[in-house]
């Protein structure tokens, strides 16, 4: 396949609607979701919107299985007050993260993090080392929950050379941590198939059995329109691996469009520094 080159023409959205709505076409038919802070919010809610009605859209905060009404924007946060409408049931982190996460009822986790490394492993704490911090952030959430028990990770993070690294400075959330066999030899269970979503392409990760066998390394699968399999490998700091079968994933629908642009009026997530 050859992906179109050069300066991309205006298509009427933007690097993070595509990455958004990307991942919210990765929500698979009757899943069950932890979804965490930022653009996961907007993503999961097109994903239930339009994609997924039937998923099961959680958050750590406690709202379970929130369903968006005509009108209502996406989250602001994992304990948005507007979750208490909509939601199957409200209650809080202990439920949501003991009772759902842990006690192995998300079947995928939807997350964004500062970093993320050739393995899947996020990170959500800091830049740096743990004593000489260069940059501190909020902290892990449910992250480190949801990479140890749900059953896969949807992960969404922009493709920037700072955050897409050969190891991640703290590991937050467990992807496939050293490679084949050491989620299990953690004591975690296998996790996959994996996927991780950015503003530029879709990476997946080699493993057919969650981390068993196979390198576990995270490869190209699909380019967004506009991107080369070049632009992607510059920014990628190893020696990244392509699928025989790369494909061109298709551009928004106008549904998706109006959909993302209905959730997010006031571009609470789409704004360059934010995601």
């Amino acid at each position: 396949m050859a992906p179109a080159t050069g300066d991309a023409p205006d298509r009427g959205y933007d690097p993070i609607d595509m990455q958004c709505i990307a991942a919210a076409r990765e929500v698979a038919a009757n899943e069950t979701v932890i979804v965490g802070m930022g653009p996961p919010l907007l993503a999961g809610s097109v994903a239930k919107k339009i994609h997924r009605p039937e998923m099961a859209f959680v958050t750590e905060a406690g709202p379970i299985d929130w369903t968006p009404s005509d009108g209502v924007p996406a989250p602001n946060t994992i304990a948005d007050p507007a979750m208490t409408e909509g939601s199957a049931m409200v209650t809080d982190m202990l439920d949501a993260l003991g009772l759902f996460v842990m006690g192995g009822r998300a079947s995928a986790a939807m997350f964004q993090a500062a970093q993320i490394d050739r393995l899947g492993n996020l990170n959500t704490i800091l830049v740096g080392t743990y004593a000489n911090p260069v940059r501190r952030f909020p902290g892990t959430g449910g992250n480190a929950d949801g990479g140890a028990s749900a059953g896969r990770m949807i992960s969404t993070v922009p493709l920037e050379s700072r955050r897409f690294r050969e190891r991640v400075d703290f590991r937050t959330t467990a992807g496939y941590l050293e490679g084949p066999g050491a989620r299990e030899a953690a004591g975690l269970r296998p996790q996959g198939p994996n996927v991780c979503v950015t503003t530029m392409c879709i990476f997946r990760f080699d493993t057919t059995d969650g981390g068993r066998t196979g390198s576990c390394e995270m490869y190209l699968d699909g380019l967004f329109d506009g991107v080369s399999v070049e632009d992607v490998k510059a920014i990628v700091p190893w020696d990244l691996q392509v699928a025989s079968d790369l494909v061109l994933v298709p551009p928004p629908t106008s549904e998706e469009l109006e959909t993302i642009n209905e959730l997010d009026a006031e571009r609470v997530y789409r704004v360059p520094g934010r995601y």
